[in-house]
């Protein structure tokens, strides 16, 4: 799993690639959590174009990131998820739980 992190305005959107599961889930939620505490100020827009592969574990970590950032007021979006990743967020019925949107820039417009 690789994770790079990009500036828009109030935004950090974060890029994830590779597999999201049990092995990797605790250091890219580590990153994510401090990028939240380091950045006060900032939304998040998970970009998951690169994601070829997630687990629970993964889905565990958008859902307590999404916690975090409420309590805050400060918002999470999800973009760019292949069919399979949406396939799991439909599965165990979170799509109404995100915002999810198809492409970065649409996302990017609503914050």
């Amino acid at each position: 799993m690789d994770l790079k992190i990009k500036k828009v305005g109030n935004v950090n959107v974060i890029y994830l690639s590779g597999r999201l599961d049990v092995h990797l889930s605790a250091e890219i939620e580590k990153e994510i959590n401090g990028l939240i505490q380091n950045e006060p100020d900032t939304h998040l827009l998970l970009n998951l174009t690169g994601v070829e592969y997630m687990s629970s574990s993964g889905l565990r970590i958008f859902v307590s990131t999404m916690r975090i950032l409420n309590e805050q007021k400060r918002r999470l979006a999800l973009c760019n998820m292949n069919n399979a990743v949406k396939k799991i967020f439909e599965v165990v019925e979170l799509v109404d739980m995100f915002d999810i949107y198809d492409t970065e820039e649409e996302a990017l417009k609503t914050f």
